[in-house]
Protein backbone atom coordinates (compact mmCIF):
# COMPACT_ATOMS: atom_id res chain seq x y z
CA UNK A 1 0.00 0.00 0.00
CA UNK A 2 1.26 3.34 -1.03
CA UNK A 3 0.83 6.48 0.47
CA UNK A 4 1.16 9.92 -0.83
CA UNK A 5 0.21 13.31 1.32
CA UNK A 6 1.05 16.51 0.29
CA UNK A 7 1.53 19.29 3.12
CA UNK A 8 -2.27 21.00 1.93
CA UNK A 9 -3.74 17.75 3.73
CA UNK A 10 -4.46 15.12 0.95
CA UNK A 11 -3.94 11.32 1.39
CA UNK A 12 -3.61 9.46 -1.80
CA UNK A 13 -3.22 5.76 -1.42
CA UNK A 14 -2.56 3.19 -4.03
CA UNK A 15 -3.01 -0.60 -3.54
CA UNK A 16 -0.77 -2.35 -5.64
CA UNK A 17 -1.92 -6.21 -6.31
CA UNK A 18 -0.40 -9.29 -8.07
CA UNK A 19 -3.10 -10.32 -10.65
CA UNK A 20 -1.85 -13.73 -11.10
CA UNK A 21 -3.20 -15.82 -8.09
CA UNK A 22 -7.32 -14.50 -8.46
CA UNK A 23 -9.61 -14.58 -10.82
CA UNK A 24 -10.26 -11.01 -12.08
CA UNK A 25 -14.11 -10.62 -10.57
CA UNK A 26 -12.59 -11.82 -7.01
CA UNK A 27 -9.59 -9.30 -7.22
CA UNK A 28 -12.28 -6.89 -8.11
CA UNK A 29 -14.58 -7.49 -5.36
CA UNK A 30 -11.62 -7.59 -2.98
CA UNK A 31 -10.09 -3.84 -3.81
CA UNK A 32 -14.04 -2.59 -3.77
CA UNK A 33 -14.42 -3.75 -0.14
CA UNK A 34 -10.79 -2.75 1.21
CA UNK A 35 -11.92 1.06 -0.74
CA UNK A 36 -15.55 0.36 1.67
CA UNK A 37 -13.53 -0.44 4.43
CA UNK A 38 -11.08 1.99 3.96
CA UNK A 39 -14.02 5.15 3.08
CA UNK A 40 -15.65 4.18 6.44
CA UNK A 41 -12.68 4.62 8.75
CA UNK A 42 -12.31 7.93 7.15
CA UNK A 43 -15.60 8.72 7.71
CA UNK A 44 -15.34 7.91 11.35
CA UNK A 45 -12.29 10.31 11.57
CA UNK A 46 -9.84 7.38 12.33
CA UNK A 47 -7.51 7.91 9.31
CA UNK A 48 -7.43 10.61 6.35
CA UNK A 49 -7.74 9.87 2.54
CA UNK A 50 -9.13 11.90 -0.26
CA UNK A 51 -8.64 9.61 -3.14
CA UNK A 52 -8.32 5.56 -3.44
CA UNK A 53 -6.12 3.67 -6.44
CA UNK A 54 -5.87 -0.31 -7.80
CA UNK A 55 -2.62 -1.23 -9.91
CA UNK A 56 -1.83 -4.77 -10.86
CA UNK A 57 2.10 -5.40 -10.51
CA UNK A 58 3.18 -8.97 -11.41
CA UNK A 59 6.53 -7.94 -12.26
CA UNK A 60 9.69 -8.83 -9.25
CA UNK A 61 10.45 -5.46 -8.21
CA UNK A 62 9.50 -2.71 -5.70
CA UNK A 63 8.47 -0.27 -8.23
CA UNK A 64 5.69 -0.95 -10.51
CA UNK A 65 6.91 -0.42 -14.51
CA UNK A 66 5.43 2.56 -16.21
CA UNK A 67 3.15 0.53 -18.22
CA UNK A 68 1.41 -1.41 -15.46
CA UNK A 69 -2.07 0.43 -15.36
CA UNK A 70 -3.53 2.32 -12.61
CA UNK A 71 -7.49 2.40 -11.78
CA UNK A 72 -8.43 5.30 -10.19
CA UNK A 73 -11.31 3.69 -7.71
CA UNK A 74 -12.41 6.47 -5.79
CA UNK A 75 -11.91 10.07 -4.51
CA UNK A 76 -9.52 12.81 -6.31
CA UNK A 77 -7.83 12.18 -9.52
CA UNK A 78 -4.86 14.28 -8.14
CA UNK A 79 -3.58 16.92 -5.40
CA UNK A 80 -2.25 19.64 -5.72
CA UNK A 81 1.91 20.38 -3.93
CA UNK A 82 3.66 24.31 -3.87
CA UNK A 83 6.79 24.30 -4.31
CA UNK A 84 9.13 28.05 -4.40
CA UNK A 85 5.56 29.77 -5.44
CA UNK A 86 4.59 27.38 -8.03
CA UNK A 87 1.92 24.56 -7.82
CA UNK A 88 2.53 21.36 -9.02
CA UNK A 89 -0.45 18.53 -9.37
CA UNK A 90 0.59 14.74 -8.74
CA UNK A 91 -1.17 11.80 -9.98
CA UNK A 92 -0.51 8.30 -8.19
CA UNK A 93 2.24 7.57 -10.38
CA UNK A 94 4.04 10.51 -11.17
CA UNK A 95 7.71 11.31 -9.38
CA UNK A 96 7.67 14.23 -6.72
CA UNK A 97 10.26 14.54 -3.95
CA UNK A 98 8.88 13.46 -0.38
CA UNK A 99 10.47 16.29 1.05
CA UNK A 100 8.86 19.41 0.09
CA UNK A 101 10.38 21.73 2.59
CA UNK A 102 13.77 20.11 1.51
CA UNK A 103 13.02 20.37 -2.34
CA UNK A 104 12.73 23.44 -2.28
CA UNK A 105 16.30 24.03 -0.96
CA UNK A 106 17.44 21.31 -3.79
CA UNK A 107 15.23 23.09 -6.76
CA UNK A 108 16.58 26.68 -5.47
CA UNK A 109 20.15 25.38 -5.74
CA UNK A 110 19.73 23.60 -9.12
CA UNK A 111 18.31 26.67 -10.91
CA UNK A 112 20.92 28.67 -9.61
CA UNK A 113 23.76 26.25 -10.61
CA UNK A 114 21.71 25.99 -14.00
CA UNK A 115 22.83 29.65 -14.54
CA UNK A 116 20.94 29.86 -17.55
CA UNK A 117 20.89 33.53 -19.41
CA UNK A 118 17.73 34.78 -21.17
CA UNK A 119 19.37 32.96 -24.47
CA UNK A 120 20.19 29.66 -23.64
CA UNK A 121 17.76 26.77 -23.45
CA UNK A 122 17.91 24.40 -20.31
CA UNK A 123 17.23 20.39 -21.28
CA UNK A 124 15.37 18.78 -17.92
CA UNK A 125 16.50 15.26 -18.41
CA UNK A 126 14.02 12.80 -16.55
CA UNK A 127 11.98 15.49 -15.70
CA UNK A 128 8.89 13.73 -14.25
CA UNK A 129 5.94 16.26 -13.09
CA UNK A 130 8.51 19.28 -14.42
CA UNK A 131 9.47 20.30 -11.02
CA UNK A 132 12.57 21.43 -11.90
CA UNK A 133 11.80 22.69 -15.38
CA UNK A 134 9.32 24.89 -14.25
CA UNK A 135 10.91 26.37 -11.03
CA UNK A 136 14.02 27.40 -14.12
CA UNK A 137 12.03 28.68 -16.32
CA UNK A 138 11.97 32.22 -15.11
CA UNK A 139 15.62 32.34 -15.98
CA UNK A 140 16.08 30.78 -18.75
CA UNK A 141 15.06 31.22 -22.50
CA UNK A 142 13.05 28.05 -22.81
CA UNK A 143 12.98 24.52 -20.70
CA UNK A 144 12.42 21.35 -22.61
CA UNK A 145 11.27 18.61 -20.50
CA UNK A 146 12.12 14.97 -21.72
CA UNK A 147 10.51 12.20 -19.48
CA UNK A 148 9.61 8.49 -20.46
CA UNK A 149 6.29 8.00 -18.23
CA UNK A 150 3.85 9.20 -20.55
CA UNK A 151 1.43 10.38 -16.82
CA UNK A 152 4.22 12.70 -15.53
CA UNK A 153 4.19 14.42 -18.65
CA UNK A 154 0.60 14.86 -18.64
CA UNK A 155 1.22 16.43 -15.24
CA UNK A 156 4.07 18.66 -16.20
CA UNK A 157 2.35 20.20 -19.10
CA UNK A 158 -0.55 20.91 -17.00
CA UNK A 159 1.65 22.37 -14.25
CA UNK A 160 3.34 24.58 -16.87
CA UNK A 161 -0.24 25.73 -17.57
CA UNK A 162 -1.32 26.06 -14.05
CA UNK A 163 1.48 28.27 -13.16
CA UNK A 164 1.50 30.38 -15.85
CA UNK A 165 4.68 29.16 -17.51
CA UNK A 166 4.78 29.74 -21.29
CA UNK A 167 8.46 28.87 -22.01
CA UNK A 168 8.20 25.36 -21.07
CA UNK A 169 7.78 22.28 -23.44
CA UNK A 170 7.62 18.49 -22.76
CA UNK A 171 8.77 15.69 -24.65
CA UNK A 172 7.45 11.75 -23.88
CA UNK A 173 10.02 9.83 -24.96
CA UNK A 174 13.73 7.87 -24.65
CA UNK A 175 15.87 10.95 -23.81
CA UNK A 176 19.06 10.14 -25.96
CA UNK A 177 16.16 10.24 -28.99
CA UNK A 178 14.44 13.65 -27.49
CA UNK A 179 17.65 15.39 -26.86
CA UNK A 180 18.98 15.12 -30.53
CA UNK A 181 15.26 16.19 -31.09
CA UNK A 182 15.36 19.21 -28.86
CA UNK A 183 19.13 20.76 -29.80
CA UNK A 184 18.10 20.44 -32.86
CA UNK A 185 14.84 22.42 -32.56
CA UNK A 186 15.88 25.09 -30.03
CA UNK A 187 19.21 25.16 -29.66
CA UNK A 188 21.30 28.04 -32.72
CA UNK A 189 24.18 26.45 -34.58
CA UNK A 190 27.30 27.49 -32.69
CA UNK A 191 25.20 27.64 -29.52
CA UNK A 192 25.10 25.70 -26.22
CA UNK A 193 22.81 24.71 -23.85
CA UNK A 194 22.63 23.30 -19.98
CA UNK A 195 21.24 19.78 -19.04
CA UNK A 196 19.88 18.97 -15.94
CA UNK A 197 19.61 14.99 -14.58
CA UNK A 198 17.57 13.57 -11.99
CA UNK A 199 17.69 9.98 -12.46
CA UNK A 200 16.19 7.65 -9.95
CA UNK A 201 18.40 5.60 -8.19
CA UNK A 202 20.29 3.74 -10.70
CA UNK A 203 21.52 6.51 -12.80
CA UNK A 204 20.98 7.77 -16.36
CA UNK A 205 21.61 4.11 -18.95
CA UNK A 206 24.45 4.20 -20.78
CA UNK A 207 22.51 5.02 -24.15
CA UNK A 208 21.85 8.28 -22.41
CA UNK A 209 24.97 9.23 -20.81
CA UNK A 210 26.48 8.84 -24.26
CA UNK A 211 23.88 10.74 -25.83
CA UNK A 212 24.60 13.74 -23.22
CA UNK A 213 28.54 13.49 -24.14
CA UNK A 214 28.23 13.19 -28.07
CA UNK A 215 25.91 16.45 -28.31
CA UNK A 216 28.60 18.80 -28.11
CA UNK A 217 25.73 21.96 -27.47
CA UNK A 218 25.15 21.00 -24.13
CA UNK A 219 28.29 22.44 -22.34
CA UNK A 220 26.61 22.06 -18.60
CA UNK A 221 25.44 19.79 -16.60
CA UNK A 222 23.74 20.03 -13.42
CA UNK A 223 23.46 16.66 -12.05
CA UNK A 224 21.43 15.39 -8.96
CA UNK A 225 22.21 12.24 -7.70
CA UNK A 226 19.89 10.34 -5.23
CA UNK A 227 22.69 7.57 -4.87
CA UNK A 228 26.23 9.01 -4.78
CA UNK A 229 27.81 6.01 -4.90
CA UNK A 230 26.57 4.76 -8.09
CA UNK A 231 27.19 8.91 -9.65
CA UNK A 232 30.70 7.76 -9.71
CA UNK A 233 30.53 5.42 -12.15
CA UNK A 234 28.44 7.68 -14.32
CA UNK A 235 30.92 10.43 -13.59
CA UNK A 236 33.46 8.33 -15.47
CA UNK A 237 30.99 7.68 -18.47
CA UNK A 238 30.80 11.58 -18.52
CA UNK A 239 34.19 12.73 -17.46
CA UNK A 240 36.90 10.36 -18.90
CA UNK A 241 39.39 11.14 -22.03
CA UNK A 242 38.11 10.99 -25.27
CA UNK A 243 38.23 7.29 -27.14
CA UNK A 244 36.30 4.91 -28.52
CA UNK A 245 34.64 3.58 -25.22
CA UNK A 246 33.73 7.38 -24.36
CA UNK A 247 33.54 9.29 -27.53
CA UNK A 248 33.04 12.83 -27.10
CA UNK A 249 34.73 16.36 -25.68
CA UNK A 250 34.84 15.11 -21.50
CA UNK A 251 33.27 17.13 -19.19
CA UNK A 252 34.70 18.45 -16.24
CA UNK A 253 33.60 18.67 -12.23
CA UNK A 254 33.84 22.16 -11.05
CA UNK A 255 31.34 22.01 -7.73
CA UNK A 256 29.67 19.66 -5.94
CA UNK A 257 27.42 19.34 -3.00
CA UNK A 258 25.49 17.27 -0.83
CA UNK A 259 21.66 18.70 0.24
CA UNK A 260 19.93 16.18 3.00
CA UNK A 261 16.69 15.34 1.80
CA UNK A 262 16.01 12.48 4.25
CA UNK A 263 17.06 13.48 7.53
CA UNK A 264 18.15 10.68 10.43
CA UNK A 265 19.13 8.27 7.21
CA UNK A 266 22.49 7.91 5.46
CA UNK A 267 20.62 8.85 2.00
CA UNK A 268 21.74 12.31 0.59
CA UNK A 269 21.28 14.35 -2.73
CA UNK A 270 24.53 14.80 -4.62
CA UNK A 271 24.57 17.72 -6.75
CA UNK A 272 27.41 17.91 -9.18
CA UNK A 273 28.42 20.56 -11.49
CA UNK A 274 29.86 19.59 -14.89
CA UNK A 275 30.80 21.66 -17.41
CA UNK A 276 33.05 21.81 -20.76
CA UNK A 277 33.95 23.73 -23.68
CA UNK A 278 33.84 27.49 -24.01
CA UNK A 279 31.49 27.58 -20.70
CA UNK A 280 34.58 25.99 -18.73
CA UNK A 281 37.16 28.14 -20.25
CA UNK A 282 35.13 31.29 -19.01
CA UNK A 283 35.16 30.00 -15.89
CA UNK A 284 38.40 29.01 -15.91
CA UNK A 285 39.66 32.60 -17.15
CA UNK A 286 37.40 34.19 -14.50
CA UNK A 287 39.03 32.46 -11.70
CA UNK A 288 43.17 32.91 -13.11
CA UNK A 289 45.08 34.44 -10.63
CA UNK A 290 44.41 38.21 -11.26
CA UNK A 291 41.42 38.15 -13.47
CA UNK A 292 39.10 40.68 -12.62
CA UNK A 293 36.86 39.93 -10.17
CA UNK A 294 38.93 36.84 -8.37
Amino acid sequence: LLVRHGRGGDVMLVLQYSGNNAAKEEIDGAIERMCAFLRERAGEGRMKMTSFFAQEHNTISNKANDEAKMRHVWGDDFFYESLLGNRFRISPASFFQVNTTGAEVLNGMIRDWAAAGEDQVVLDVCCGTGTIGICTASRAKKVVGIEICVPAVVDAEANAAANGVTNCEFLAGKAEDKIREAISEHVPKGGSCVAVVDPPREGLHKTVLKALRKTPQIERIVYVACNHVNFVQQAVHLCSPNCDKYPGVPFEPVMARGVDLFPHTHHVELMTLLERGDTLARRRAAEAPGASGA
